[in-house]
This record gives C-alpha cells, structure tokens and sequence, in this order.
C-alpha cells in the first residue's frame, strides 16, 4: 500500500531517487576518502624519491670534490701536565673500574691525533669539507677525540666514588674547556658546584651549555635549572 500510494501521488521517482542516493552515501564517502588517501600517499612518495634523488646527487658532488688539509684549529690538544695525575700501587691498579684504569686510559687517549667540530657532521658533509680521500681519517680522528671525552667522563666518575672530588672536577673541567659533546660531562660538573655551593660557576656553566650545540643539551639545562 506505501508503494502504490506513492506511485498514485506521483512521489515514487523522487522518493526511490533518495533512497538510492542515501544507500550510495556510505559508498561515496569511502570513495572519497580513498581517493583522498591516494592522492597523499603518491605526494608523499613523490617527495621521498625527490629527496632520494637530492641526496645521491649531493654525495656524487661530495666525491668528487677536491682534497682539503684539515685546519688545524680543528685538532684538540689536551696538556697532559694538567691533569690531575696520581701514582697508584699494584693492589689499586688491579680494582675494576678503579681510578688508575680510567687514568691511563685518557692518557692512551690523550696521545693519538682528535678533532672536534662545532657541530655534528655527516658524511657528505665531511667529503664537501675535506674530500673523500680524506674521509676516513677525519672520521678517525673525531672517533677518537669522542673516546678521549667518555674516558675522562668515566675517569670523573671514578674519583667521585673514591670521594676525589677536586680531582673529579679538574677533570670534568679540561673535559668542558676541551669541547666535550656529552650530556653527563655538564651534569657532573654541576652536581660538584652545587654541591659545594658554587652558584657562581654553575650559572657560568648554565651559559656555556646554553651556547653549545650538545646532543642532550635539554637535558643537561634542564639538570642545572634544577640544581639552581
């Protein structure tokens, strides 16, 4: 009887029109969607090749750049004479993670040739800088300037829990003057400020991270606000 009254009252088309247009929504909308999510997947991956493409022409660039000398204002030279250097017997060199093993391994360190950037490099741009030829020794030479850093770190470390304190803090301080990278070289530091109520130092050493460009310099700040 529906039917037939909406044929008799001339509403059929329109009515079967609405009705097929609503049971086609949901069929539209996911078309659409489709279409949509489409669209921003080829964008994205028109992007990424783009971005492929960039970087294999820059590195074609970077190999055949020509060799450059390393300045020397790069290379780190660490005093010797001014750390805090001790005499140990037998019995103390033989302890596990003991003062005298992080001493002489800084000072094996400290012997071979380091270099430091301001900030971090990547491959490209160490052969845009130097050349290819030249990449594997500046490489070299940064790896062991970061050896040299975690060595005095963990010599510090060592002579705090020997209650060497003055010692520590020489130590962390030519790590500092040095350019050291690591986060726990400043936290360190700034435990042994703080502890001796040093407040002067440690917003000195506030402003020194501040200007570094240190891979966990937010976390480093953020220890010496708490500290302040």
């Amino acid at each position: 009887m529906g039917i037939l009254t909406m044929i008799l009252n001339g509403d059929f088309a329109g009515t079967l029109i609405s009705r097929v247009a609503i049971g086609l929504m949901p069929i539209l909308v996911l078309l659409l969607l489709f279409l949509v999510m489409s669209r921003m997947v080829r964008r994205r991956n028109d992007e990424r090749r783009r971005q492929s493409e960039e970087m294999i022409a820059e590195d074609d660039k970077a190999n055949n750049a020509r060799p450059q000398e390393v300045d020397v204002e790069l290379f780190v030279h660490v005093n010797v004479d001014d750390l805090p250097l001790r005499e140990y017997s037998k019995e103390e060199e033989d302890k596990p993670h003991s003062p005298c093993m992080w001493q002489n391994k800084v000072l094996k360190a400290a012997e071979k040739k380091m270099l430091r950037f301001d900030s971090p490099k990547t491959n490209v741009q160490l052969k845009q800088m130097f050349g290819r030829a030249n990449l594997e020794f500046v490489a070299h030479y940064e790896e062991n300037f970061t050896n040299f850093i975690h060595a005095m770190r963990h010599w510090a470390e060592a002579l705090l829990s020997c209650d060497q304190k003055e010692d520590a803090q020489t130590v962390l301080e030519i790590a500092v003057e040095s350019g050291s990278e690591v986060s726990q070289t400043y936290t360190l530091l700034a435990d042994i400020y703080a502890g001796g109520g040093d407040k002067e130092r440690l917003i000195a050493l506030k402003t020194l991270v501040e200007e570094r460009n240190l891979p966990g310099k937010q976390v480093a700040l953020g220890h010496i606000e708490k500290l302040l």
